[in-house]
């Protein structure tokens, strides 16, 4: 009933999950079935993260110092008060100067700097740390993620699915996204650095490295379906469909800017035959165009 599958362009390594797809799937028929390569671009990225701590005893009685001493005494004098080497004062007087929270004159005079009082209120102070991640474009499955670790990459001795179709990588602009456009994408990533409802924010995100090309397999498989008499592509990665990407490709073939002769070496020829086989046209009625199918396939979508 179908083309012969020795007629067919489907990769050897293909054939199982393509018997498998026919047999699971009464009324598809499998016309063309291709490994391709298509890169996800990475980018190593810096980000700062800012989150909430509390103060610590010292820090909090140097602040108290300077709200609740008139006049506010120098670092010298707490030390003395405390009963502890002046290093220790001054090491912690370091720490909230640069935190913008105290203030501190030539002669050690301590003083709360403007807006310090709001953090003394609130007895907590935000603290800041670099964390590494990678950003990982994909342009197939139209996503921008994040990544602690780097992606493996591997040689891969395939036709490469850019060199048939345009794939924008979101990647590119990312040096060009603003911080409130970034965080929500980390967030999503679950990474667990940016937690608003936790106080834990993402400031700051830099560029620190070159773009690397991460090479993964994907397998196309061009359907065609007996009960709606139209061809569909579906985009696969092992076992797993890739919805987007499939929907990504449906879309360019039927605005002709993807031909199934260049992704699959399958004619409009190989396509009509296997639909005369599959539903033999009653006498009154003419096979379906190719035409007729996509706006079939279009009405579907």
């Amino acid at each position: 009933m179908f083309l012969a599958s020795s007629t067919k362009p489907i990769d050897t390594n293909l054939s199982g999950i393509v018997e498998q797809i026919e047999q699971q799937n009464p009324g598809l028929s499998v016309l063309a079935a291709r490994q391709f390569r298509c890169a996800r671009r990475q980018t190593p990225l810096e980000v700062t993260i800012s989150e909430p701590r509390e103060f610590n005893v010292l820090e909090e009685f140097i602040l108290r110092a300077c709200i609740e001493f008139v006049p506010a005494p120098t670092l010298k004098e707490l030390a003395d008060l405390l009963g502890l080497d002046e290093v220790f004062v001054k090491t912690t007087a370091t720490t909230l100067v640069s935190l913008d929270i105290l203030e501190v004159s030539g002669m050690g005079k301590i003083a709360i700097a403007p807006g310090g009082r709001d953090f003394h209120d609130l007895g907590a102070v935000s603290k800041s740390q670099i964390q590494s991640i990678y950003a990982i474009s994909d342009p197939l499955n139209q996503t921008l993620t994040f990544n602690f670790d780097s992606l493996r990459t591997e040689t891969i001795d395939l036709p490469d699915l850019a060199d048939l179709i345009l794939l924008e990588h979101q990647i590119s602009d990312i040096a060009n996204l603003s911080i409130t456009e970034i965080q929500p994408l980390i967030q999503d990533s679950g990474l667990g650095i940016h937690i608003p409802a936790e106080g834990k924010i993402v400031t700051k995100c830099d560029v620190v490295g070159d773009d690397l090309n991460i090479w993964q397999t994907i397998s196309i498989f061009v359907l065609f379906d007996a009960i709606e008499n139209q061809t569909n592509i579906q985009v696969r990665q092992g076992k797993q469909i890739l919805e987007t990407a499939s929907n990504l490709l449906n879309e360019l073939e039927s605005q002709q800017k993807l031909s199934l002769n260049d992704l699959c070496k399958l004619t409009e020829e190989d396509v009509i035959l296997e639909e005369q086989e599959i539903i033999p046209a009653p006498k009154a009625r003419k096979p379906a165009s190719k035409k007729k199918r996509k706006e079939t396939e279009s009405g579907n979508k």
